[in-house]
């Protein structure tokens, strides 16, 4: 019996380091994957539109939008004067002060289901569609200090309503 408890023990122990295997293999497959959607270009009509390079273009996708968001946040610096482009619903929000902002968002996961939001901050000079209004958005990433702290927005240089794309997301 002592025979067949460590067996199962050494086979359990097994399992866990190849399902630890599997989880990395898997984080290192979606850091690749994500490297490679930042680096894909976006439509030739877009492009001709905004009149800019297509090889330089971060495209913000369906998959891994909350990680790419994420990076922007996380790693500003290194997106500020890259063009990217971002489709999702307008929302606008207010700081402290009463200024009032706009962003392209998705949903996703928070507290209590699904009223979470990732997106990035949009600046545009012409009048913005109403909110949840899904868009796609071209334009340049700069820094902006909203509430005392850096925070990436694009500079819009196109901004098209579409039809309503994935609108939940969860990574």
């Amino acid at each position: 019996m002592n025979k067949k408890k460590i067996f199962m023990t050494i086979l359990l122990i097994v399992f866990i380091i190849i399902i630890g295997i599997v989880i990395i293999n898997i984080n290192n497959v979606s850091t690749q994957k994500i490297m490679e959607k930042s680096q894909t270009s976006a439509s030739n009509d877009t492009m001709q539109n905004a009149k800019i390079n297509k090889n330089e273009m971060i495209e913000i996708t369906d998959n891994f939008f909350i990680e790419q968001t994420n990076d922007v946040y996380l790693n500003l610096d290194s997106y500020i004067g890259k063009n990217i482009k971002i489709e999702g619903l307008i929302y606008s929000y207010m700081d402290t002060k009463g200024n009032v902002y706009y962003a392209v968002v998705r949903n996703t996961p928070g507290c209590c289901g699904n009223d979470g939001l990732a997106g990035v901050d949009v600046r545009y000079d012409k009048e913005y569609p109403p909110k949840d209004t899904w868009v796609e958005a071209v334009g340049t990433i700069q820094k902006e200090n909203v509430d005392g702290r850096d925070i990436p927005a694009i500079k819009i240089i196109t901004l098209n309503t579409k039809e309503k794309g994935k609108d939940f997301v969860t990574n």
